[in-house]
């Protein structure tokens, strides 16, 4: 199987690189680019007291409940 564009085709397994053949995102990660191991701890505490309403008012409800009082 040939593809229209030669150029755009992925080499065969036995020609690609390493770097080719290797799993996606396989961890190599420089220590100095490593994120702090308690920062997600950290986030979680600083998150855990925001709450999101589940259903806020819409800013015209209010006007619109006091035209249909009248």
């Amino acid at each position: 199987m040939s593809a229209r564009l030669s150029g755009r085709q992925s080499p065969a397994p036995e020609e690609q690189s390493a770097q080719q053949q290797e799993v996606p995102s396989l961890g190599k990660i420089a220590p100095e680019y490593k994120p702090d191991p308690n920062h997600a701890r950290r986030e979680s505490v600083k998150m855990r007291d925001t709450r999101l309403q589940s259903n806020p008012e819409h800013p015209l409800e209010q006007i619109e409940a006091e035209k249909m009082k009248k």
